[in-house]
């Protein structure tokens, strides 16, 4: 009997802690991150603008700002409602991956804006 009532009462605590972590954690927002090694023979400028220009077409994120750092770094800010009606911030970041490489690094972070 002993065995079976600490079992029922660990049951009860997994029970009640799972809800209140699934919870806690709905109430952070989401963060994704990708990371993307291009082989293209477009110079860093285009590609950037190819690039971005997908995510505001076929993708339907809306450009807010770019900009380009000294060390020819090409950041671009979008933004997104989801089916839900969330608003996701994106922010793209191309560079060339090494100096007379054909290869573009493509850095992306995405995420969920609280009380949208």
């Amino acid at each position: 009997m002993k065995k079976v009532l600490s079992f029922a009462l660990l049951t009860a605590l997994l029970v009640i802690g799972s809800k209140n972590i699934y919870a806690d954690s709905q109430k952070e927002p989401q963060k994704l991150q990708y990371q993307y090694l291009v082989e293209t023979d477009l110079a860093a400028d285009k590609f950037s603008d190819v690039f971005c220009e997908r995510l505001s077409t076929k993708h339907h994120w809306r450009k807010v700002s770019s900009s380009v750092q000294s060390d020819e770094t090409y950041t671009s800010l979008f933004n997104f409602k989801d089916e839900s009606q969330n608003m996701w911030e994106c922010e793209v970041s191309i560079k060339r991956a090494e100096v007379h490489s054909k290869k573009m690094r493509v850095s992306m972070t995405m995420n969920q804006l609280l009380d949208s």
